[in-house]
């Protein structure tokens, strides 16, 4: 129980977007930052991608300049807050069914009947996770499967700057803390569930070529790919879509605007998802009005 704990507080949200292959290439020359200017105040935005490799390093001497400028470093979430027994315990009991239901209570049973063969592809037994929600089983397979193709969370992007802006001391910013990213997933209703527990087992398959071309795209931050890869296919389930990307998009837009209104840098890092699309930061704050340029 306590290694399961341990392997889904790297998994939550941010994880719960399909990953497809694409054939568009990255656009050359471009990375995966937005300088955002207002009449007083910088803020740099940055895509993060939560699983990634130790070659991934070193990052582009811009985005590291970017954050060496800013005063102030915001996150999702306070990293610190997912870490020792509070938040294990906060996360087995939003992601466990209180009344003491299971999970093939509230799945159909062709979405069960598929998950159990895919966790027994993993080497998982699906009676292990007969308590919890679906949600929390569909971080499940895909945190084991990005770890089987040797992605670790300790590589990721926010972890790295996480880690960094302890080291230098800089002022660090929380968006949301850890309880509201698992109340995101913990309030959408069965139906809703069941439909993202069976798009991660319906698409794991081609995760590898999937995640392989998500990396790619973010590094050269190519947001048509991002969008065709992370987000497209989440359309297709477009309460999880509303919810994971959407509503939070919204939340965050108003608080990027008051660090615009300062006059201390700001060195803003969020999932790549969030950045892409329609209905993503880049072109809400374009929106707005907001000098807009990729570094």
């Amino acid at each position: 129980m306590r290694k399961t704990r341990r392997l889904a507080a790297f998994a939550f949200v941010y994880l719960a977007a399909s990953l497809y292959a694409a054939t568009a290439a990255p656009e050359a020359g471009k990375r995966p930052i937005w300088k955002i200017q207002s009449a007083t105040n910088v803020v740099y935005l940055l895509g993060s991608i939560h699983y990634l490799k130790a070659q991934s390093y070193p990052l582009d001497p811009a985005i590291e300049s970017a954050f060496k400028d800013a005063k102030t470093v915001v996150f999702e979430m306070d990293l610190d807050s997912t870490k020792g027994d509070e938040a294990q315990h906060l996360l087995v009991a939003k992601a466990a069914y209180p009344d003491k239901t299971t999970l093939q209570q509230h799945v159909s049973e062709n979405t069960y009947q598929l998950t159990a063969d895919k966790l027994n592809q993993l080497g998982l037994d699906i009676g292990v996770f007969k308590a919890f929600k679906p949600w929390f089983v569909s971080n499940m397979i895909i945190a084991r499967s990005m770890q089987s193709m040797g992605f670790d969370p300790g590589y990721g992007v926010d972890q790295y700057f996480f880690r960094k802006a302890k080291e230098t001391n800089k002022k660090t910013v929380a968006l949301e803390t850890f309880e509201t990213q698992l109340e995101v997933l913990n309030k959408m209703p069965d139906f809703v569930q069941d439909l993202m527990l069976l798009q991660t087992v319906r698409t794991s398959d081609t995760m590898r070529a999937g995640v392989n071309t998500i990396v790619k795209a973010w590094s050269a931050g190519d947001l048509k790919t991002l969008d065709s890869t992370l987000l497209q296919g989440m359309r297709e389930y477009p309460e999880v879509y509303q919810r994971v990307i959407v509503e939070r998009n919204r939340s965050w837009l108003p608080k990027i605007n008051g660090y615009l209104k300062g006059d201390e840098t700001y060195f803003v890092i969020v999932g790549a998802g969030h950045l892409a699309g329609r209905e993503g930061l880049i072109e809400g704050l374009k929106a707005q009005g907001y000098t807009v340029d990729q570094l």
